[in-house]
C-alpha cells in the first residue's frame, strides 16, 4: 500500500454521503406506500450486520483492498477472476448512478440539453477528482457533508413552517401487513445503499487509524439510516404515498410545493445542488474502487491513461445501459439486485469470510 492516508472524520463523511447517494433521490422503498419509512429503518439493522462481515475481512487483511485478499483467500486463478468481476461491477454501478443523475438534470432544468453533453461534463469532473487523489477527495467530502446537512435542515424547516407536513399521510400503519415491506427490504432495501458499502473494502486500507474502521462505519450507517428514514417520513407527509409512488424524483416534487408568503418558492435549485453533490461523491467512490482494483489486480500504478480509459467506459456505459429511463429504472429495481447485488454484496463476502476462517483453523493443524 502507498502512504496515502485519510482520517476517521473524512471516512465518516465519505460513507455518510455515499449512503444517502441516489437513495435520497429515488426514495427506495416507496412501493410500501405509507409504510415506506419502515424499510430504511429495518435496512439499517441489516446494514450494520453486513458491515460487520466486511470489517471481519478487513481485520484479517488490513493492508489489502478487497481485490487483494480475494486472491489471497481463493488463490490466483479463481481469486483473480472474481477480483476482475468486482472491477467490472464497480464500473457498471458507477455508470448506472451517472445515468440516474443525467436523467435528473434533464428532467428538471436542462430540457434541451443532450444527455451526451451532460455526461461528458460530469465525466470530466469525475476524472479530475480521481486525478487529484483520494486524500484531496476526502477533504472535499467534509465540505460537502456540511452543505448537505444545512440544505436538508433548511428544507425540512420550510416544510414545517409552511404547514406542508400532514401526519395523517402515514396512516394506517401496516395496513397491508409486512408483505410489501418485506418485498422492498429484500433484496433492494438491504443492498442499496448499505450493501454498496462493499466499495469501502477498497478504501479502508488507506485509513490512518485501523482500529476506528468498525466504529466509524457503524456510526455512518446508523446516522445515514436515520436520515433516510426521516427523509422518507417527510416525503410521505408532504406528498402522500400515492404521489411518492408515481413520482420519478419525489424529493424534487416535494420541494416544488414550497411557497411561503409568495416569497420563498422555486427552491428546486437547492435539491439539484444537493443531488449533484451526492451523485458526484457516490460515482467518484465507485470510480476510485475501479482504479484501485485495476492497479492492484494488474500490478500497475494508477496513471492518467488508466483513469481516462475507465472514465470513458463509465460514460459510454451510462448512455448504452438502457434505451430509456424507465427501462433503466426497471433494470435497476428488478434485475440488478438479484443478479449483481446479492452475490457481490452478500454471498461472496460471506463465503470469503468462511473460507478465511477455515484456512486459519486448518493452518495451525497442518503445521
Amino acid at each position: 500500500m502507498t502512504k496515502i492516508k485519510i482520517d476517521g472524520f473524512q471516512l465518516f463523511c465519505m460513507m455518510f454521503i455515499f449512503i444517502l447517494g441516489s437513495t435520497l433521490l429515488l426514495d427506495i422503498g416507496k412501493a410500501a406506500r405509507q409504510d415506506a419509512w419502515i424499510v430504511p429503518l429495518l435496512a439499517t439493522i441489516f446494514g450494520c450486520l453486513l458491515y460487520l462481515v466486511y470489517i471481519s475481512l478487513y481485520k484479517k487483511y488490513p493492508n489489502m483492498p478487497l481485490t487483494g485478499y480475494i486472491i489471497k483467500i481463493w488463490g490466483k486463478y479463481v481469486g483473480s477472476a472474481i477480483s476482475f468481476c468486482y472491477i467490472i461491477y464497480f464500473v457498471y454501478i458507477a455508470s448506472r448512478v451517472l445515468r440516474d443523475f443525467e436523467e435528473l438534470l434533464i428532467s428538471s432544468s436542462y430540457y434541451v440539453t443532450s444527455i451526451i453533453t451532460l455526461g461528458i461534463c460530469m465525466t470530466f469532473v469525475l476524472i479530475y477528482s480521481i486525478h487529484l487523489g483520494i486524500e484531496a477527495f476526502a477533504r472535499v467530502t467534509c465540505l460537502c457533508f456540511v452543505v448537505i446537512l444545512l440544505t436538508l435542515f433548511i428544507l425540512n424547516v420550510l416544510y414545517i413552517v409552511g404547514g406542508y407536513i400532514k401526519v395523517e399521510n402515514l396512516q394506517p400503519v401496516l395496513a397491508n401487513g409486512w408483505g410489501n415491506i418485506g418485498k422492498e427490504l429484500v433484496p433492494l432495501g438491504i443492498t442499496v445503499p448499505f450493501g454498496e458499502l462493499i466499495t469501502f473494502t477498497m478504501i479502508l486500507p488507506y485509513l490512518n487509524k485501523k482500529s476506528q474502521a468498525a466504529t466509524i462505519g457503524l456510526s455512518a450507517i446508523i446516522i445515514g439510516g436515520i436520515v433516510l428514514t426521516i427523509n422518507s417520513i417527510i416525503l410521505l407527509c408532504v406528498l402522500g404515498p400515492e404521489t411518492v409512488l408515481r413520482s420519478s424524483f419525489p424529493a424534487l416534487t416535494a420541494v416544488s410545493y414550497i411557497n411561503i408568503a409568495s416569497f420563498i418558492q422555486r427552491l428546486d435549485t437547492f435539491i439539484l445542488i444537493l443531488m449533484v453533490i451526492l451523485g458526484f461523491v457516490k460515482i467518484t467512490i465507485y470510480f476510485f474502487c475501479a482504479v484501485i482494483g485495476a492497479a492492484d489486480l494488474f500490478r500497475m500504478k494508477p496513471s492518467v491513461t488508466n483513469i481516462y480509459l475507465i472514465g470513458g467506459v463509465i460514460f459510454f456505459s451510462s448512455l448504452m445501459i438502457a434505451p430509456s429511463y424507465q427501462a433503466h429504472i426497471n433494470e435497476g429495481l428488478k434485475i440488478v439486485p438479484y443478479l449483481l447485488h446479492l452475490p457481490f454484496h452478500i454471498a461472496i463476502p460471506i463465503l470469503l469470510l468462511i473460507t478465511a476462517y477455515i484456512k486459519q483453523k486448518i493452518k495451525p493443524t497442518l503445521s
